[in-house]
């Protein structure tokens, strides 16, 4: 492991300067750090002691060795102290109740054979990546496949898990930088496009490429200034577009437009997939405090048909002070 923890450094350090400037989509370390500090054996053994387990040793030693959160896949590594608890109900007394799927098996018939009214299903795992929305990557610490790492959608319990191919914490972050473009961090997105603007503008609007357009407007967040036409062609993608993954990107990018993307978001409240309000509802707090003009749309999807939305609106507008 000693050489994987080198090469990681080495990579680390080439594919990202420090201080980190700012990113879009990246977490980062306070002070701009690419990774927090490594944590004592004192922090981590405080913590396997207040769950009963004892973390994978690929995990404890990139927290030992190399960094406790920041810079990683999609939105960033959390802090092992950053546990997101309320995403998986009970979760602070889960880790050490073991994980029943076996990653040498048939994953989906494991999975269709759980209890439909299980309401663990991730137990013995620990959240170490937010994907965006209900979507995680997730860490299993006590079970069949302890020290692997899985992708989950936990808005919907009944699509199984898929896992990753890396066996170790270790490898997978590697194979993360691997994968970057040019061995270099994109701090904007990951997986733009380096085409230029008015290409891309073209192709959100025209292509019949669902990841084409996506691509697109993945891409326009991280370029300034935005024309007209390019906020036109956003702001009808996230009202029109038929791929709900190409109106999610919309409303992420349209939410950093420098003028009016709230009207924009609230109309997006309505949209008929339950993810693009959910995502709408998230950069339309982000980007306004008025209460007056957006509240009662907002609020709606207290009472929305979806429990995701119901839910994720009762902590996010709580949180916002938008409702009692």
């Amino acid at each position: 492991m000693d050489d994987t923890v080198a090469r990681i450094h080495a990579k680390l350090s080439a594919a990202c300067p420090e201080p980190v400037p700012r990113p879009r989509a990246f977490a980062r370390a306070p002070g701009g750090r690419r990774l927090g500090l490594p944590l004592s054996e004192q922090r981590v053994t405080a913590f396997e002691a207040v769950h009963g387990v004892r973390l994978p040793s690929a995990y404890r030693m990139f927290l030992r060795e190399i960094g406790n959160g920041g810079i990683g896949p999609d939105c960033g590594l959390l802090p092992l102290t950053r546990w997101k608890v309320r995403d998986i109900p009970d979760a602070g007394q889960q880790l050490g109740r073991p994980f029943t799927l076996d990653p040498t098996g048939c994953v989906p018939e494991q999975w269709a054979r759980l209890p439909v009214d299980r309401a663990d299903p991730y137990a013995g795992t620990h959240l170490v990546v937010q994907r965006g929305c209900l979507e995680m990557t997730l860490l299993v610490i006590t079970g069949p496949a302890r020290g692997r790492l899985l992708d989950a959608g936990l808005g919907d319990v009944s699509i199984p898990p898929v896992f990753h191919p890396a066996p170790d914490f270790l490898r997978w972050y590697e194979q993360w930088l691997d994968g970057l473009p040019e061995g270099r961090l994109a701090l904007d997105f990951s997986g733009q496009s380096r085409v230029g603007d008015e290409e891309l503008v073209d192709q959100l609007a025209g292509s019949d490429s669902a990841c084409e357009r996506l691509t697109a407007a993945y891409t326009l967040g991280g370029r300034r200034p935005l024309g007209g036409r390019a906020r036109d062609v956003l702001l009808a993608a996230l009202a029109h577009d038929p791929d709900r993954g190409v109106r999610m990107e919309a409303a992420r990018t349209v939410a950093d437009l420098y003028e009016g993307p709230a009207d924009a978001l609230a109309r997006a409240l309505s949209d008929p997939d339950h993810w693009v309000r959910r995502r709408a509802l998230v950069h339309l707090l982000q980007v306004t405090d008025d209460k007056r003009a957006y509240g009662p749309a907002a609020r709606a999807l207290l009472h929305d048909e979806h429990p995701n939305v119901r839910m994720a609106a009762a902590g996010l507008l709580g949180r916002a002070g938008w409702v009692p």
